[in-house]
């Protein structure tokens, strides 16, 4: 369901940033975008490395918004928790 999800959220964005992001995490961990349901943390930071910390921000806080999960603020700890617990359940 999150690596379904992150996938509209890119599709979003555009097919470049998709196929980017995905180029990069198969090149770093060997795995695509389902990389997110092992590790949003590397998730993060691969998209934080590619295109920067406000762009990697705002796709995990559309991410959280479009899972319907609750974070305690829009702080992005809180909201990598929140994805953390989520799949962790």
């Amino acid at each position: 369901m999150v690596s379904a999800t992150a996938r509209e959220v890119l599709q979003w964005l555009g097919a470049p940033f998709e196929a980017t992001i995905t180029a990069y995490l198969k090149s770093k961990y060997g795995k695509g975008i389902e990389i997110i349901e092992e590790s949003p943390r590397k998730f993060y930071e691969a998209l934080r490395e590619l295109f920067g910390e406000f762009a990697a921000k705002m796709f995990i806080y559309n991410l959280v918004n479009e899972l319907h999960l609750s974070a305690k603020s829009n702080d992005i700890e809180d909201r990598l928790r929140a994805l953390e617990e989520y799949l962790s359940s």
